[in-house]
Parts: structure tokens; C-alpha cells; sequence
């Protein structure tokens, strides 16, 4: 396996271990091992109506490589019912983000290696590589569309102000404007 694909199998590790932690806006996770600190949102779940069959949260992480830099990603985890069925987000630009009226496509090597199904639900996470103006930009967004395309549909959403603040408490606790 290419190295450019172990580290975002790692981090998809990692972010499935953080959904039992306590609900945050933003954690620091700092390896007892020696691996580099990680800053993430955990729990920035998009509004999905009244009665969802599926879930979507679009969450920020930085790797550190220093005290101000990092590599950049977005995270999407994905949950549904199984009669709702998984997406299948395919390898490649499957993730567009509508920041202002402004498209950006992130992509990534897809939820492939990051799907899970329970007799209750199915899972899948799929981790896209960003730059830090992209999670500025989605920061200091008035309105933020979310399209998540797979292989057996497309899942769309749109970024409530909780969600922009979370991006913003991000962008002000780890990155500075």
C-alpha cells in the first residue's frame, strides 16, 4: 500500500475511535507513542430533518507538523439504516462543497477500506485531503451546501450556523484567521 494512502486509513482509525469520547465542538489527541497531535471536529452532524434514515456529519482534522502548521483534511462519516442502504463514495472528487456560491471538489481514495454494517445501521467514512484556506474559506462561509457523490447515489446537505461555528471555533483554537 502507498504511504499517501496509510496516513488517511489512519486518521478514518482514529476518527471512528473518537465517536465514543465525550461531545465537543474541537479535541486535541496527542500520542503517548510519538506520533504528531491531531486537532479535530468530532461531531459536526448536518441537519437531516425530523425523521432521517441516514446521517452525515462533515468533520475538520489538522495533523501537526509544528505549532500553526499541518496537513489538512475533511472527514465524512456517513450512517444509515440498512434499508437506506450505503453511498459507496468511490475514490476521486466525491466530495463538493458550495462555499458562498463558489464550488469546491476535495478528493480522496473513498470509503472502500471504511464500511461497517450492523444488524441497526450501515457506516461508511471516507477522508478527503484540504488545504487550511479551504477550512478558513468553509469558516468564514454565510451558507455551505454539501454534496457527498457515491456510486448508488448522491447524498446532499447544507451547513446550518452551528456547523459554520464549528468550523470557526476550529479555524480560531488551531489555525488562526
Amino acid at each position: 500500500m502507498k504511504a499517501s494512502r496509510i496516513l488517511p486509513l489512519a486518521i478514518a482509525a482514529l476518527l471512528a475511535g473518537c465517536s465514543s469520547m465525550s461531545k465537543s465542538d474541537v479535541y486535541t489527541y496527542r500520542s503517548d507513542i510519538g506520533g504528531p497531535g491531531m486537532d479535530l471536529i468530532v461531531d459536526n452532524e448536518l441537519d437531516s430533518g425530523d425523521k432521517p434514515s441516514e446521517l452525515i456529519w462533515l468533520n475538520a482534522l489538522r495533523v501537526r507538523a509544528g505549532a500553526w502548521k499541518g496537513r489538512y483534511y475533511l472527514e465524512v462519516r456517513y450512517e444509515a439504516l440498512p434499508q437506506t442502504g450505503w453511498v459507496e463514495i468511490g475514490p476521486g472528487e466525491t466530495l463538493v462543497l458550495t462555499v458562498d456560491g463558489q464550488p469546491m471538489k476535495f478528493g480522496g481514495i473513498g470509503s472502500v477500506n471504511e464500511r461497517k454494517a450492523t444488524d441497526s445501521t450501515v457506516v461508511e467514512h471516507a477522508i478527503y485531503e484540504a488545504k487550511a484556506d479551504d477550512i478558513r474559506k468553509i469558516a468564514k462561509a454565510k451558507e455551505v451546501k454539501v454534496d457527498i457523490v457515491g456510486r448508488l447515489r448522491t447524498v446532499h446537505r447544507e451547513f446550518k450556523t452551528a456547523n459554520i461555528d464549528k468550523f470557526k471555533t476550529f479555524v480560531l483554537t488551531y489555525m488562526g484567521y
